[in-house]
């Protein structure tokens, strides 16, 4: 069955980055009315399934109501929620149980960075509406959700317009792995707190697998010293401190902040860098682990990570099969 998955988080866009940058929060109304939109374009591509999320907030179920499917059969995940990342990492298990062709998600970094942990490889059109974009898409909806249909239902060759994304691998000494899909960045401290980071004088050192102009976030940061490309075979190693380089970098929406960086260097794929603590480790832009006094972690970047899916090509593909043209 050509079957298309949703994934919404309803955290994301909502976190203290966005209000000490002066941001606002990215309310449920908005959130809804960009996934209706999104599934109205999947059903216009007939596809037999659309499986969603029924997250706490009811996002997507709160979107569906009341819209004309045809004979496309619409479904919530039998799946008990929690209010956090675990729920789109176990959504993407789950989907891909189910065989999904696409999968859409509806979050910032750290929803598609949890999305990732789920189903590493997942046939992926992530669309923006977190506080930190820089892997996501900012795209009208409507056109990524008829892009996901046409994919799960290979009226466009899955190959031709899907890129394999890169993923940060983080290797402990006694856990499991881990990963990131922008930046993995140590920063000072003890505890966890609040996951979000503003306060850029605890940074210590990152991985930025992705570096791009243009972007707000810690991946700015490094963008601003050399540019790495999301479909680069390279990433960034930037060490944060006194030095003689300073740089101004957009860490979030509305704020620029100062950062002195001690040295940095592209990497290549598969090449290994050993972080030390103390500190905490941020993945994505959210603190998530704490890295104890000598503990060492051993971090690559690969070309692993999830295929994304490229709108534009999909269509363009549609269009020279003449996909939307009927004879009179």
């Amino acid at each position: 069955m050509a079957t298309v998955g949703i994934i919404a988080s309803p955290s994301a866009g909502k976190d203290v980055r966005r209000l000490v940058g002066h941001a606002g929060s990215t309310g449920d109304v908005d959130k809804i009315a960009v996934i209706r939109r999104a599934a109205l374009g999947v059903i216009e591509s007939n596809v037999d399934r659309l499986l969603y999320l029924d997250d706490t907030r009811h996002l997507i179920q709160r979107a569906l109501e009341g819209i004309p499917h045809g004979n496309v059969q619409i479904e919530p995940i039998n799946q008990a929620v929690m209010g956090t990342g675990r729920d789109s990492e176990k959504a993407a298990k789950a989907l891909k149980e189910e065989g999904a062709g696409t999968v859409i998600v509806f979050g910032g970094d750290g929803t598609n960075r949890d999305v990732a942990k789920g189903w590493p490889d997942i046939p992926l059109l992530p669309l923006s509406v977190g506080t930190n974009n820089v892997f996501p898409f900012h795209m009208e909806a409507t056109v990524g959700g008829i892009a996901a249909g046409l994919v799960a239902k290979k009226i466009v060759p899955f190959e031709q317009v899907a890129e394999q994304a890169k993923v940060i691998n983080v290797e402990y000494d006694n856990a499991e792995s881990d990963l990131a899909l922008v930046d993995l960045v140590l920063v000072t401290g003890d505890f966890i707190g609040s996951r979000a980071i503003w306060d850029v004088s605890n940074l210590q050192e990152g991985i930025f697998a992705i570096a791009e102009s243009a972007t707000v976030g810690l991946s700015s940061i490094a963008a601003t010293l050399e540019t790495v490309k999301r479909n680069e075979d390279a990433a960034i190693h930037v060490i944060m401190g006194e030095g003689n380089t300073t740089v101004r970098a957009p860490i979030a929406p509305g704020t620029y902040e100062t950062i002195p960086v001690k040295e940095y260097k592209k990497i290549n794929l598969e090449e290994k860098v050993t972080m030390k603590g103390p500190g905490v480790l941020a993945f994505d832009g959210e603190r998530d682990r704490v890295l104890h006094d000598d503990e060492t972690i051993v971090v690559s970047v690969s070309k692993e990570g999830p295929w994304v899916i490229n709108t534009h090509r999909a269509l363009d593909l549609a269009n020279i099969k003449k996909h939307f043209v009927s004879s009179t």
